[in-house]
């Protein structure tokens, strides 16, 4: 059986990196590209906005014809902690029966990076809910996820230029097709048969609109590749997107911002055999985190409202 050292270990900085990070970039959405991400965010940064500005014929005079429109809209970070105490009798021997199948086992060798990986599994889900559901809730109500303000928001709280919020019901196999005909209705200008444009959806959503695709043409293999895309838009399915809500945008319109790569992060781990003599391990990790959209005019969305 592997020997167990573990000492109380601070890092700050740089050398918290490798503890921090996993934590926050293995969430499915930054993990696969699903938005845009800052990090190396120090608390705020603006995100340009470019429109405007015209070509026109080669003459010898210059005369202004139009003008260059730019703008910034704000990303500002919320400052994070987790606080978490392991017993380090339970995990610890999960740990050392890993390590007797040798380079098969898939863990680290030191115990101190397993304990990081583990409490790194349960930040990654809290931050995948927040970045599109903090402090947003369908029907008004109390958000379930309030970590920092997610994605779904920050667009709730823009001018709805492009939204559908008729829906009163949970979405069905019967009418997701009817939902999504709908939202590539919505389209602006700027999204309309882009291949950068995508619809974003839950994974309880994609499984209705397969249900859908299965039925209608009796073929659940087919359905398998069909599902991929709507009407050649493809198709995305964050782990933590809501339920009964559909968005389409491009992937450089939704951003997540993190202090992860700057001196301003720390993980710390404490253990208490040391000090009270409980057989526990203490965690604490530091960082920042935050989401912003860039142009709430070049989406589109249709969402359960009640």
């Amino acid at each position: 059986m592997a020997d167990m050292t573990f000492t109380v270990s601070n890092y700050a900085g740089t050398a918290a990196v490798p503890f921090v990070a996993p934590a926050i970039l293995s969430a499915d959405t930054i993990a696969n590209g699903y938005c845009s991400v800052l990090d190396n965010v120090r608390y705020k940064t603006n995100l340009r906005k470019v429109s405007g500005g015209t070509v026109e014929a080669r003459s010898c005079d210059f005369a202004a014809n139009g003008s260059l429109d730019i703008s910034d809209v704000q990303l500002t970070l919320t400052e994070l902690q987790v606080n978490e105490e392991i017993c380090n009798h339970e995990l610890a021997q999960t740990w050392a029966a890993a390590q007797m199948r040798g380079n098969y086992a898939n863990v680290p060798g030191d115990y101190e990076q397993y304990l990081a990986q583990y409490v790194a599994s349960r930040v990654a889900e809290d931050v995948e809910k927040n970045i599109w559901q903090g402090a947003y809730a369908f029907d008004a109500g109390t958000p379930a996820n309030g970590l920092f303000n997610g994605i779904l928001k920050a667009y709730v709280d823009g001018a709805g230029t492009h939204e559908d919020t008729t829906s009163t019901a949970a979405f069905t196999a019967a009418d997701i097709d009817a939902k999504l005909a709908l939202l590539v209705g919505l389209l602006p200008d700027a999204l309309v048969g882009e291949d950068s444009t995508k619809i974003y959806m839950s994974r309880k959503s994609f499984q209705l609109y397969f249900q859908f695709l299965a039925a209608n043409n009796n073929n659940p293999v087919l359905a398998t590749q069909q599902a991929k895309f709507y009407l050649g838009y493809e198709i995305i399915t964050p782990a933590g997107f809501p339920n009964d809500t559909l968005l389409a945008s491009r992937v450089d319109n939704l951003y997540f911002g993190t202090n992860v790569l700057t001196d301003h992060v720390e993980a710390r781990f404490i253990d208490l055999r040391n000090t009270t003599g409980a057989d526990l391990t203490r965690i604490l990790m530091m960082f920042d985190g935050g989401t912003q959209i860039v142009d709430e005019a070049s989406m589109a969305c249709v969402r359960r409202s009640a």
